[in-house]
């Protein structure tokens, strides 16, 4: 039995976010120990390895997962305020509770991330890196924080707490740099909802639908991997407060689950395939370019999903990501799907995940593949010509070595995460708590929020405060 309109499932959204976790660990262990996964072929008119293979090659390619995040964050922030505004017909509370998640939402971030990047630069002070600033994989050494003196890594740790939340940039943790496009995409969201509640539900559609098409028109850097995305969650938590839309979709709910959904799901896969580069080692990464990216064949223009001058490989992941949303949101089947528990459980430590896996994969995933001590190492010195000699960086032990520490990275990630959402991100959801208890009024009014006004608590029951005597206009009788 169907559920009616106004009871749709929406767990779907924390089973998306797990899924999304799995897939930011996907694509980094493909960077770390198999780019040419990120090619169609390992190289031109080579065999093309399973892996590389349209679709299949999505969750090890990477560019989707901080989209996806960007969509949920777009979905969540909007859902609750849209619920109370046009479900419960209460638009001060609305704004109120726009209020408080806008307060919550930059601690619930910046705290666990100023942890997790502590963490990293005491391993860095440990040498723990050393591995990784020395092995063959160049997005590896790129990720590692290179070696300083103690005092020098200190100084480099402040500097970074800071230069996260301002150029994106963490030598700790270089993960961390969608953080700040994240926080300020909510504030974005916040700021929609605030100038839109009090309008009519299809002018409030059409601000969102702008707003979808602007980011796409816009060819600036990312931005159709959050402006975008960020307006396509507020759109789809607006039509899923919708009740018409609702009923329409659960009155053709058999088409849309095993028809629409499906077409929708196949198109966004095969244009999201798009390789990271090297498009014409493969007919089908080929076609897709002549057809997306060059259709006149000389650069002069672009296509719809691929304006001239934006980034193709961004792009068609943002297409993707736009199809499989369109997709959740029309099939209740898909998402029953995204509900079973366990991806629920991955959702709900999807944040931890993100935040630890890098730093395990350049320790304990590096020390299994290369060894701890990260020797025999020579640095290059120069040639007789004065010119720099070539650096010869450590190679991995074994096929087998990368097996294990696939396994062993996998099953400490997810373990940290348990334990970080048990204890540390209590403790930052209780700080936070604390803070919005200290700024924010109660309900009904506390006596300091009634005092910063001018009115005295002096009546016993608090419900008719009195003018405080220095306010006075006239004296008392």
């Amino acid at each position: 039995m169907s559920a009616r309109p106004n009871q749709r499932n929406i767990k779907w959204v924390e089973g998306l976010r797990g899924i999304t976790s799995v897939l930011v660990i996907c694509t980094h262990i493909a960077r770390a120990l198999d780019f040419p996964l990120f090619w169609p072929a390992d190289e031109q008119n080579g065999s093309i390895r399973f892996l590389q293979l349209p679709y299949l090659r999505i969750p090890n390619q990477g560019r989707i997962g901080v989209p996806i995040f960007a969509f949920l964050t777009g979905f969540v922030c909007a859902y609750k305020p849209l619920k109370l505004a046009y479900q419960q017909g209460n638009i001060p509370a609305s704004l109120k509770s726009v209020a408080r998640s806008a307060f919550r939402r930059p601690p619930r971030l910046i705290l666990p991330a100023l942890i997790a990047t502590f963490i990293s630069f005491v391993l860095s002070s440990l040498g723990a890196y050393k591995a990784a600033n020395r092995c063959d994989g160049y997005w590896v050494r790129f990720d590692a924080p290179d070696p300083l003196p103690f005092l020098e890594n200190i100084g480099r740790f402040f500097t970074t707490s800071v230069t996260t939340w301002t150029s994106t940039e963490n030598l700790f943790d270089r993960h961390q740099w969608a953080m700040r496009p994240l926080l300020i995409g909510a504030f974005q969201v916040y700021i929609v909802l605030a100038a839109t509640i009090g309008m009519r539900f299809k002018y409030r559609m059409l601000v969102h639908t702008l707003l979808v098409v602007y980011w796409l028109v816009n060819v600036n850097p990312l931005t159709e991997t959050f402006g975008a995305m960020l307006a396509l969650g507020t759109t789809i938590a607006e039509l899923s407060q919708h009740r018409p839309t609702q009923a329409f979709l659960t009155k053709h709910q058999r088409l849309c689950t095993f028809v629409i959904a499906p077409i929708i799901l196949l198109i966004g896969g095969y244009i999201g395939s798009y390789p990271q580069e090297h498009e014409d080692w493969a007919p089908w990464s080929k076609t897709l370019h002549r057809i997306l990216v060059d259709p006149a064949g000389d650069g002069s223009r672009g296509s719809l999903v691929v304006p001239r001058g934006a980034n193709a490989q961004r792009r068609t992941s943002a297409f993707f990501i736009m199809c499989t949303s369109i997709s959740l949101f029309i099939s209740p089947a898909l998402q029953k799907g995204l509900s079973h528990r366990f991806l629920i459980w991955l959702g709900h430590h999807s944040f931890a995940v993100y935040l630890v896996h890098g730093t395990i994969l350049r320790t304990v995933g590096m020390w299994i593949v290369y060894g701890i001590s990260g020797e025999p190492w020579e640095p290059a010195g120069k040639n007789e010509d004065g010119s720099n000699q070539e650096q010869i960086w450590l190679k991995p032990k074994s096929r087998s070595h990368k097996m294990a520490a696939i396994l062993v990275f996998t099953a400490l990630t997810y373990t940290a995460a348990w334990a970080w959402m048990k204890w540390v991100d209590t403790a930052c959801a209780r700080a936070t708590q604390w803070l919005e208890k200290k700024v924010f009024d109660d309900e009904d009014e506390g006596k300091a929020g009634l005092a910063e006004k001018g009115y005295s608590h002096a009546n016993g029951n608090g419900t008719a405060p009195r003018a405080l005597d220095a306010d006075r206009s006239q004296p008392p009788p």
